[in-house]
């Protein structure tokens, strides 16, 4: 059985929450901060959910790097050099 990625849970009854650390395709920016996504509240967010499950939540960035390098490869090429510190090494 195959299941879709999960994106960060939000509390939206949390008033100091504010909007959503999620990535905005193709640039991947958080639509939250403008940040590098994932930038540290999503990072927060990530480890939070996945907290039982950190292989899990590796697959998941790994599956997310793999999309930002082919879009970002059409936007702004010299950008995808970096994506292995973005999405992995903090995990």
């Amino acid at each position: 059985m195959t299941t879709s990625p999960r994106h960060p849970q939000s509390n939206p009854d949390d008033p100091a929450a504010g909007p959503p650390h999620l990535p905005m395709r193709p640039l991947w920016g958080c639509g939250g901060c403008q940040a590098e996504w994932p930038c540290p509240a999503a990072r927060h967010a990530l480890l939070a959910e996945y907290r039982n499950d950190r292989t899990a939540l590796r697959v998941y960035l790994g599956a997310l790097m793999a999309e930002a390098a082919e879009q970002l490869a059409q936007v702004q090429p010299h950008t995808t050099a970096d994506l292995h510190r973005r999405f992995l090494r903090w995990v």
